[in-house]
């Protein structure tokens, strides 16, 4: 075979290949991202528990100011004594802006932390309530096998066969 075409072919099995992967890698699907009111019931809460004001945007000028920021990120500007300042704009569900100093920020991080860890602690114990429940299952099929021990009798192997 000419060298141009083992070339060729060579070219045109690694686009392929490279076409399945991205076909593979297309195919997997992850979670669904959570909306944004989801996200904003999450995280409204914590930040009140935190200590953050609610500022509602009750005037023309707050709301297109609210308008103007990201939403529903929690962010930081310095105030004009140097200080830092903390907020999150929330323009779509209640229309207002939570805004706090660097500790109620850090109380904020912290629920924010132990949220994660006991979403973790339960995906941990729903793993296990799963493996428990496998073992109840094969221990009941185990009870009604009427020939005993399995396939390994007090005979030998495979004695009721």
């Amino acid at each position: 075979m000419p060298r141009r075409a083992t070339v060729s072919l060579l070219l045109i099995s690694m686009v392929a290949a490279f076409a399945t992967a991205l076909l593979g890698c297309g195919s997997i699907k992850s979670p669904p991202s959570p909306t944004p009111e989801q996200q904003a019931e999450q995280v409204e809460p914590m930040l009140s528990a935190a200590g953050f004001r609610m500022l509602p945007a009750d005037t023309p000028e707050r709301q297109q100011q609210l308008a103007s920021l990201v939403p529903l990120t929690v962010d930081y500007y310095i105030g004009k004594t140097g200080t830092l300042h903390y907020y999150m704009a929330d323009p779509a569900f209640c229309k207002c802006m939570y805004v706090g100093t660097e500790e109620n920020y850090q109380q904020y991080e912290k629920l924010k932390l132990n949220e994660q860890f006991q979403a973790k602690e339960g995906e941990v114990s729903r793993e296990n309530l799963e493996a428990q429940q496998m073992e109840v299952m094969d221990e009941q099929e185990e009870m009604f096998n009427p020939y005993g021990m399995g396939l390994v009798g007090p005979m030998g192997p495979a004695m009721y066969w």
